[in-house]
């Protein structure tokens, strides 16, 4: 009897002992994920879109949940921007944007946009061409989720003369 107790306190305790290092490092994960996106200095977001786009908006919605300023302009002729950033015509979507040097156009994802300032290349920007299924400001919010199938897709990086080449691969 007496070593069936000790066997059932020690049970007990490691059950204990593991619960605890779970939760800890639960905690830890988020504090890392914290950390890594307040240690990445990104400036204030302009973004440039039609009032009638409701994929833009969900688009800055998901910057500002990730901890961006985003500054929403909404403009009468989306191309007159596109034109002046030298977005090329076979990377433009919906929406562009500019943060400091670096032009967004497209459902571009904040994992690309931190990787933009962490590596802080020699380019115009990046985007995200069409708009992929699965996308931020893409994706579909449904009792039925599970029937969506969300694609790959890639982000490409674009010089000013629009010489182009894959900048980051999306798996939502």
């Amino acid at each position: 009897m007496a070593i069936n107790k000790l066997f059932i306190k020690t049970r007990f305790l490691n059950y204990l002992i593991s619960s605890g290092m779970l939760f800890a490092n639960t905690i830890n994960v988020h504090r890392i994920s914290a950390a890594t996106q307040e240690n990445i200095d990104i400036p204030k977001v302009f973004s440039y879109r039609s009032a009638s786009c409701g994929c833009c908006k969900k688009w800055i919605n998901h910057l500002r949940d990730n901890g961006l300023e985003v500054v929403d302009n909404i403009v009468e002729d989306v191309s007159v921007i596109k034109n002046q950033y030298q977005i090329p015509n076979n990377l433009r979507s919906c929406h562009s944007a500019q943060i400091a040097n670096y032009t967004i156009e497209g459902h571009v994802p904040i994992e690309s946009i931190n990787k933009l300032f962490i590596e802080k290349p020699n380019i115009n920007g990046i985007a995200v061409p069409d708009m992929p299924l699965g996308s931020p400001g893409m994706k579909i919010h449904s009792h039925e989720s599970h029937s969506h199938t969300y694609k790959n897709y890639k982000v490409f990086s674009f010089s000013k003369t629009g010489k182009t080449k894959i900048f980051d691969k999306i798996s939502p």
